[in-house]
Parts: C-alpha cells; structure tokens; sequence
C-alpha cells in the first residue's frame, strides 16, 4: 500500500512535540458533502459518551491504521448569528510566549476526565453545562481546557436531535452544525462567552482539503473557513475548533498522477472524492503557535494573525504547503521558501534542515495531468530521477525532469525509512523537459551521503562527506573510512545501463588496523552509485545498506550567450527593479534570487542597488518587530544592529524609538526590583492577613488589576490569597517581572489610581513592608505611563 494511503495515529492528546502527530491533516472545503448520518437506530447521548471514553482511552495505549485525514470548512451562512467580539475586549497583539510556555497537557487530566463524562442532560442549557464543567476551576485556561475537551467529545453526526425544536441550547446548537446551519466556531464561542472567557470569531481564508499548493488566488479566496482566538495566559491564544475536533477521510481532487514513489516508478492516477467526515481530537490546533498558524489559516483582519511581522495574502498563498508534522519535528525549508517552484535546465532542488536529525526523509512525485493538459507519456518510467542527498543536517531532493508539465513533490518520512508522514510539498513548473534526461544510477532509501545510518553502522567518512563526487574516466579517485565497530563492508558500483558484474573490477577495497580505503576508477564518463552494505562480524544477517555516493563526470552547463532575453528575463528585470522601490522584503529576496539564478548582465546595476536595499530593509524590520516584541534583549540586538548599519543616518529615528521602548522596559524592571529581591515569606506576610487593611486591600487590588485580572475575580480577600499562593509562572513576583504597561488598558491605569490616591508610602509601609514595597511599584508605573509616549 502507498503511503499516501495510509497512516499510523497515534493519540494527538500526546503534548510532547517531539512525537510525530501522525494523523496527516490537510484541510478540506466540501462542506456540502458534510455526511449527516442520521441513524435511526442511534444511540443516546449518554451511550456516546461513554463510547468516546472508551476510543479516547484506546488511543491512549494503541496505535490505529486510519486513513490519510484532512481538515474541512464550516458553513458560510448560519441560522444563529453570533457577534464576532464584544466590547472591551483586549487589544489583538503578538501573545506573550508559545503554547509549551502555557500548556502541559499532564496538568490537565483530571479536568478532561470530567468533561468526557459530563452527563448528556447538562447540555440542556448553557448554565448548567458550564456550571458542571468549570466547577471549582480556577483559571481561565482550565476553564478553556474543559470546553475544548467536551466539545471534542460531542458524536453530533451519530446524535438523535429529532425531538429537540430550540437552537438557544448547547444541545439545540449541536443540531444546527449536524445540519450544517451552525459553526463549531460559532458554538465554542457561546460555551467560552458563557463561562466569562474573552473569545472572538475570526473568518478568513484556510487551505482545507480543496486546497493544493501552488493554488491561485481566485481559487484560494473561495476557500472560506472560520476558528477562534480566545484570551487566556495574558495573551490571545487560537482555537480551530472544527479542525480540532473533526476530519476527513478519502477526500481527493483527483488532479494528479503519482509518477514515482522512492525511487519506484508507479502510475497511480487519483479519482476524485468527497470523502467521509470522522471525528477526531486533534490537539494541534488548540492554542496553536500563531507563527504556525498563518501557514494553514489566513484572517480577512490581519491584525488576527497575531505575528509581529503579518503576512500579506499573496505570501499565503506563495508559501509551501506545510504540515502540523513539519512544525512539529522543526524542520525548515532552507531552499527557494515557495509552493511554486520552476525548473532551470529541466532540474529543480528542495532543501529540508532537520535540525535534530532524528528523521529518515523521502518523497513521493506526483504529475497533473489536468493542468499539463496531458497524461504522463505511457512509454516513460519516471523511477530513480529523484536524488536523495543528506548533507550537514540537510535533505537534499534534486529532481530531474524527463518530460515537461506540471508535477508536485511531496516530502514524506518519519523516524525510520519506511515511515510515510507528510511534511510538506511543492508544486513544481517544467516548461521545458531536461535535455538528454537519464534517472539517477539507483535510489537508495537512505539517500546519498555519509548520515545516521552510516554513524550506527560503526562507519565514519574521512575523505568525502557529501554524496556527490566528481570523477573522470581512468582516473583513481580514492575513499577513506574510519570503523568504529567490528563489522564486514562490501562496496559496490552500479550504472544504469553497465551490471554490477561488469564493473567488479572498478573497485577495490582494504581493511587494516580499521582503517578502509575504497578506490574506484569508472571505465568511462558518466555517473555511477558507489554503495557501502555492511553486517556485524561472524553474522549471518544481510548486508545492510549504509552509505552511497553519486560519481559523476557532468559539470555545471554554461548559459549561452544570447543578444536578447527571454520573457522571463524581462520579467525577472522588470521585478528587481520594482521590488527594489516597495516594501516587500520576501517578494524582494525573490527577485534577487530569480535574477540571479537567470545569471542576468547588470545593464543598470539592478543587483547592487537590490542587495543594498535588502540591507536596509531587513534592519529597517528587525527594528521594527523588536519595537512591536517589546523583548529587552531582541531591542538590544537589533539596536545594536542599527548603530552598525551603513544606513545608520537613515534609521536615525527607528532606532530612537527603539531605545526608548527599551528604556521604558528597563525603567520597568528597575521599578521591579525591589519587588523581585523580595522573600517569599514576605509575600507570605500578605496573605496571612484574615482581615487586611484598607490600605493593603486596595494596594494589592490595584497590583492584581496592573497584572491583568479581572475585577470580579478578585472581589474578596480569598481571591487576592489565591493568587499570591501560585508558585512558578503563575507567581506573583514572576508575574511582576515579566509586566509591561503595553498590556494594560488605559481604563485599568485610572481604576488604579483611584484605589490608591488616598494612601501613601508611609502609611503603605506601616501595615506591611510589602504592601509599602507594592504601592511604590504601583505609583512609579502610573507616573510613567503618564510620560511614555502614546505608542508605546
């Protein structure tokens, strides 16, 4: 079976990112095959629950074969209307750290526990339903815990709603998104505004299953979807609930023909289908890194991107088709950073990083053959054009392209070579098939190069450490190998049209004192596969594949020298010199990198005048995304940059207003200080306090409201106790040191005020040391932030 047709899940509630989430999510836009699979014989909601416990609970110590899955999209027109924010909510603004700063799921098992098994008749009404999942939580992320999993929960398809006539119930609504009148958007927005959490609908655009990459922007502005950003942590966090909690099965747009799938010619041509909705608990989209995010989803309001640097819809679009997995792993894209990529001399090359080298990769290739206007000629087999190269933490995939269309290259793998997760994939543009095309000697699973595979095998390469090597007929070229462990080599050298038999004699190998020397000299120019196979001494396993080298006689092909240009010449001019003018940096880094590729005569001097405007640009951003961070040492780094820039007079005032918001922050912290030598037992003074005085009520009224809580959670003195009892991140001294006057509403600066005018350090300080050592911090943020400037 293909490895697109299948993969192994294992359970998404699984927090730790170093875990592929094997369930491949792409999104999907056939909301009108949504399958109402309206049982007559279905079970009660109660008989639901208890099967989702039990499915939950087997995911938890198994693995399942399911097929391929992909996300979906919410209806456009609803029957409930739901008012996408309320008034005086925060601000949208980059949220302070990433979802593993935030979030462990270990913490929360209990809550999920009791919100897999809420009883059916609490969805009655929205109180009860929040009454019984936020009872005794204590913060707004617990709370947001409990909704998310009970939602998650809910088996709507398979739920008999026929004998309920309300919408304005959580069992009324469910009804409504079974039949496609209602959104999960729309719902967890009413079950988090329910429960007092801030959380707001956002509509945009997502790359669901009718999305491919490469896609055009008329197509993709059809691909309308809606999710959620709620307020929890300090910060707006999103929430795609409908791809959180549901998926598909099966669907395809039936556009492509794999061609080949590592190393092996195939010729499977997709049908299109619609597919069929399961439900599914996808952890990934809850609170879902925003840098992440914009890959998948993109907001009519940018502002809801939630990035210090938005993104604009063309760069959306542009971008490669980028997997959950692909975040997940850390992986990046370090070759051209684009969905379309176009071939030069009939070759194109993808670059993949893989940090942590812990990953086996591979590739399946696809061609289109609607968009070629062409099947894929029936007397080609399209095996081994793809090489597979692992070179400094990087996957290298050159691909050679024997006949012109259009094709899609889709990277796939996981922790061992037969593993077929998704990572990401590129549409590919061939205008013109590569002259005198022949496949690649042989494929090999673990690629080209010394890699993991030769590090286990006990082997260490010390003369060539790439997998490419350039030969010459007759001539001698030499491998030097260290072996660690004792273990038998046998290297040998294949050809595509000359057997292994014929080509013995090329090489030779010496062992001594674990020293190996491999020499070769190929009987003709060409290219040729050398591969290493070893076993463990004294074994009778096989050999094992564990290093190879591509030898070859071809050279880089000289351009010919033309008295015109192309075209794309013209244009790729015609775009270096606009770009160089606009405020684009990517679309900028794009042309440089087109222009450069065509190997384009400077007739005005284009290339220069773009690098130095690129130059520009770039510490023109920095400062500005540190500005907008508000992080002490991102403002010193990018200040410090500005000052060494030869465009320094230009950034004169960027940098002044960096340095500003950086002696804003560190004013901050120095107003912190006191406070943060403070002792725990000092704090623990403060809380012991049955009956406090006015003025340490109202000073540490006035604290809390500086930190962003609520004024109804923090109405009695049990309340203020709580909060001055959580250790770690939570705790108030950590929380004091992380504050900054940009996440406080101008409202909140005058209630503080208020609370403390009648009061002063002296009388601060005779109720309590640190009641005195808050009021001080308090009455130096209130003066500064009546003379910082607006913007900050």
């Amino acid at each position: 079976m293909g490895c697109g047709s299948s993969s192994e899940v294992q359970d998404t509630n699984n927090n730790n990112n170093k875990k592929i989430n094997e369930s491949n999510t792409k999104p999907n836009n056939n909301n009108n095959n949504n399958k109402k699979n309206d049982q007559s014989n279905a079970n009660s909601n109660k008989n639901n629950n208890k099967n989702i416990q039990k499915i939950s609970e087997e995911d938890k110590n198994t693995k399942r074969k399911i097929p391929e899955e992909e996300n979906w999209q919410e209806p456009e027109n609803e029957d409930v209307t739901v008012p996408p924010t309320e008034r005086g909510y925060p601000a949208a603004t980059v949220p302070p750290g990433r979802k593993d700063d935030i979030f462990n799921m270990n913490n929360f098992r209990h809550i999920e526990e009791r919100a897999r098994n809420t009883p059916p008749d609490k969805a009655e009404t929205y109180e009860a339903l929040i009454d019984h999942l936020t009872s005794g939580l204590q913060t707004d992320l617990e709370k947001l815990r409990a909704i998310f999993i009970w939602l998650g929960s809910q088996n709507m398809d398979g739920a008999d709603y026929s004998k309920v006539t309300s919408s304005d119930s959580p069992i009324g609504f469910m009804k409504l998104i079974k039949e496609s009148r209602g959104s999960y958007a729309s719902f967890f927005t009413l079950l988090c505004r329910a429960a007092k959490l801030k959380c707001v609908i956002i509509r945009g655009i997502a790359k669901s299953a009718a999305y491919e990459v490469g896609m055009s922007e008329e197509k993709c502005q059809t691909l309308k979807n809606s999710w959620t950003a709620v307020y929890v942590e300090k910060g707006w966090r999103l929430v795609f609930p409908l791809w959180a909690c549901k998926a598909l099965v099966g669907h395809s747009l039936g556009t492509y023909t794999k061609v080949e799938e590592k190393g092996q010619a195939v010729r499977h041509k997709e049908q299109a289908a619609s597919g069929e909705t399961i439900r599914h608990l996808n952890e990934y989209f809850f609170l879902t890194d925003p840098e992440e995010f914009i890959f998948m989803a993109y907001p009519d309001d940018k502002k809801w991107q939630l990035i210090g640097n938005p993104w604009s819809l063309s760069k959306f679009i542009d971008v490669p088709e980028c997997e959950q997995n692909y975040f997940q792993q850390k992986l990046q894209i370090t070759s051209r950073f684009s969905g379309k990529l176009h071939t030069v001399d009939g070759e194109c090359e993808v670059t993949i990083q893989d940090q942590e080298d812990n990953l086996s990769l591979s590739y399946e290739l696809y061609f289109n053959h609607l968009e070629s206007g062409k099947d894929i000629s029936p007397t080609l087999q399209p095996n081994n054009y793809v090489l597979m190269m692992w070179q400094d933490k990087n996957w290298i995939f050159r691909i050679r392209f024997p006949e012109s269309g259009v094709y899609k290259l889709t990277v796939i793998g996981g922790y061992t070579p037969s593993d077929c997760i998704k990572f990401c994939s590129f549409k590919i543009l061939c205008e013109e098939a590569k002259e005198d095309c022949h496949p690649f000697p042989t494929n090999p699973d673990i690629g080209y190069g010394p890699n993991k595979e030769t590090e286990k095998a006990g082997i260490q390469a010390k003369s060539h450490t790439t997998g490419i090597v350039y030969i010459v007929a007759y001539q001698e070229v030499n491998f030097a190998f260290h072996l660690i462990k004792n273990v038998e080599v046998t290297t040998t050298l294949v050809h595509c049209s000359m057997s292994e038999e014929q080509l013995k004699t090329c090489v030779k190998q010496k062992i001594e004192n674990r020293k190996m020397q491999v020499g070769v000299r190929v009987p003709e120019n060409g290219e040729y596969a050398l591969q290493m196979f070893t076993r463990d001494k004294n074994s009778n396993k096989d050999f094992a594949n564990v290093c190879n080298y591509l030898l070859t006689s071809e050279t880089k092909r000289k351009k010919k020298k033309r008295n015109y240009e192309t075209p794309i010449e013209k244009n790729a001019r015609s775009a270096i010199q606009e770009k160089t003018h606009s405020r684009d940096i990517e679309g900028l880094e794009k042309a440089i990198e087109k222009f450069q590729r065509l190997e384009l005569d400077e007739k005005k001097g284009e290339l220069i005048k773009a690098n130095d405007a690129l130059e520009f640009k770039k510490v023109q951003h920095e400062l500005g995304d540190a500005i907008n961070r508000r992080h002490l040492e991102t403002l010193d780094k990018a200040i410090q940059h500005g000052h060494e820039s030869r465009f320094k007079p230009k950034l004169e005032n960027l940098i002044k207003e960096a340095e500003d918001v950086r002696d804003h922050l560190r004013q901050l912290n120095r107003f912190a200080h006191e406070i943060l030598e403070m002792k725990q037992t000092t704090i623990a003074e403060l809380r012991s306090y049955k009956n406090p005085p006015e003025v340490v009520k109202d000073v540490m009224t006035g604290t809390f409201l500086m930190l962003g809580e609520r004024k109804d959670q923090i109405e009695v003195w049990e309340d203020h106790q709580y909060m001055m009892g959580k250790l770690g991140k939570e705790s108030l001294i950590r929380r004091v040191q992380q504050f900054d006057t940009v996440n406080v509403q101008p409202e909140t600066f005058s209630e503080v005020e208020e609370l403390i005018k009648d009061h002063d350090e002296t009388s601060a300080r005779l109720a309590s040391a640190g009641c005195g050592t808050f009021y001080v911090w308090l009455k130096n943020v209130l003066s500064t932030v009546e003379k910082k400037p607006s913007d900050q």
